[in-house]
């Protein structure tokens, strides 16, 4: 896979709709997300990976060969630096720029697909005052939002994915939580969002119990 090659190259896509069981990570709402019903949002699982100061860690969100988004905490002439750029082309952070490029930090539930994307990808997510206006200075549980590729280095390899993270910019202190992306490729996720196959049981328990009820008041009409 080669280095990410153009910012502003990839064009948006629009989710398309589907039903899907999830869950809010660190114990917010259940709720449903429209997606493929043949796709399957992939979970890392709780991680806590530290990222040492004045080094990064290269993240591999998928376990193929190749990392997906360089998390940084780097030691800068203004001090304490946090960063995100993702590594492969067509790869996008969700993120904007006001004179310089900051990464948005989501809350749970937060869409990330085509249309809430920036056209970056790097961004700060905190440098003390040097960057005023990043949002990771003093965080615990932000996601930050993505799209990286499986596959190839064209749009419509691009999966979308979540990092929750952890910062304290003034103590120099980064940690991964965890994360997960989406297996098919375009389809958007929330922040947060991590499989829930209890939920999809429940759902089919619903469903008998609702034909075990109407089977049981036709018996009685007969």
């Amino acid at each position: 896979m080669s280095p990410h090659q153009d910012r502003d190259a990839a064009a948006s896509h629009k989710t398309s709709s589907r039903r899907v069981a999830y869950t809010l990570a660190a114990g917010a709402a259940a709720g449903g997300l429209a997606a493929d019903s043949d796709g399957a949002v992939v979970y890392s699982g709780p991680q806590d990976l530290p990222v040492a100061q004045f080094g990064a860690l290269d993240l591999n969100l998928d376990g193929d060969a190749y990392t997906d988004v360089l998390l940084k905490n780097y030691v800068l002439g203004a001090g304490n630096y946090q960063g995100a750029t993702v590594n492969g082309y067509p790869g996008k952070l969700v993120g904007f720029n006001n004179g310089l490029a900051y990464v948005s930090a989501l809350s749970a539930g937060s869409l990330i697909d085509g249309s809430t994307l920036g056209t970056g990808f790097f961004g700060s997510l905190a440098y003390g005052a040097a960057n005023p206006n990043a949002e990771f200075n003093s965080v615990s549980g932000a996601y930050i939002g993505l799209s990286f590729p499986i596959g190839g280095n064209a749009p419509q390899f691009a999966h979308y994915g979540w990092v929750r993270v952890s910062i304290d910019n003034a103590a120099g202190t980064f940690v991964i939580n965890d994360w997960a992306y989406d297996d098919v490729p375009g389809q958007g996720i929330l922040a947060g969002q991590v499989p829930e196959p209890g939920s999809l049981g429940l759902l089919a328990a619903g469903a008998l119990g609702v034909a075990a009820l109407k089977r049981r008041r036709s018996a009685a009409q007969a």
